[in-house]
């Protein structure tokens, strides 16, 4: 008696999740801040036509303030993508979900946003899903939409099971270590370049001293996260990955 065999069908393999790459997201923060900008202006004129009313310059100013810091969390919480994002094809995933991300959470990963600027993005060649600091932070990814075809993207990078890395005490010592040289080196540039004593004091600052001494504390915080990230994963001098090797030995 012949017995047939049903072929049970293949699943097909999960499509890799496709992350967004730094000019990606570049150009959807420029969209934004385009539109934050052009909000801001509309309040601002709209805030001087009615500055007689009582209360209103106030008004205004506080409606200044909602949209800078409710712009981003709003739209990432009730779409799951600002203006910026949805322009580009991008939007953000909470990882634990799999969706947009509540709105205490995208408050956080938008008052992060804002206050490291770009800088904020410098980690995405260091993290494994391509996260800069703001998504971290939140447990966020950044990723292009599904109906979105023939676009860059990177996938995610997959650890490697030949690559061992140093002990912990060792890198958490060469982090601390490269954290004070880069400490060093920021503070003795300022002390040189401080020809007007303004770190002593203030009111002798000139504005592109100001303007300097802004520029110096965002390098300095991502220089800062920079040492973090590529120290914990084996990639600094002193506390570097290495590659196990295998020897096959040949038995007579």
């Amino acid at each position: 008696m012949s017995t047939e065999t049903e072929s049970t069908p293949a699943i097909p393999p999960a499509p890799p999740m496709r992350y967004a790459t730094f000019t990606r997201r570049f150009r959807a923060l420029l969209i934004d801040n385009c539109c934050v900008a052009a909000l801001l202006l509309a309040l601002f004129f709209l805030g001087d036509a009615i500055s007689d009313v009582p209360g209103a310059t106030r008004l205004t100013w506080l409606l200044m303030v909602a949209v800078l810091l409710l712009y981003d969390p709003v739209l990432v919480s009730r779409r799951g993508a600002t203006i910026g994002h949805a322009a580009t094809g991008l939007r953000v995933v909470d990882e634990r979900t799999g969706r947009w991300p509540n709105f205490g959470r995208a408050f956080v990963r938008s008052v992060v946003k804002l206050m490291l600027g770009v800088p904020s993005f410098f980690t995405m060649e260091l993290t494994r899903r391509h996260q800069a600091v703001h998504d971290m932070v939140t447990h966020t990814t950044v990723q292009v939409v599904e109906s979105e075809d023939l676009v860059e993207f990177r996938a995610e990078r997959l650890d490697d099971p030949g690559v061992v890395l140093p002990s912990r005490f060792r890198r958490v010592a060469v982090i601390v270590l490269y954290q004070v040289l880069v400490y060093l080196v920021v503070s003795l540039s300022l002390l040189l370049l401080d020809t007007t004593n303004c770190l002593r004091e203030r009111s002798s600052c000139s504005t592109g001293m100001r303007a300097l001494l802004q520029v110096f504390a965002w390098a300095w915080l991502a220089l800062s996260a920079t040492v973090i990230i590529a120290g914990w994963k084996g990639l600094l001098p002193g506390a570097r990955r290495s590659r196990r090797v295998s020897i096959d030995v040949a038995v007579a």
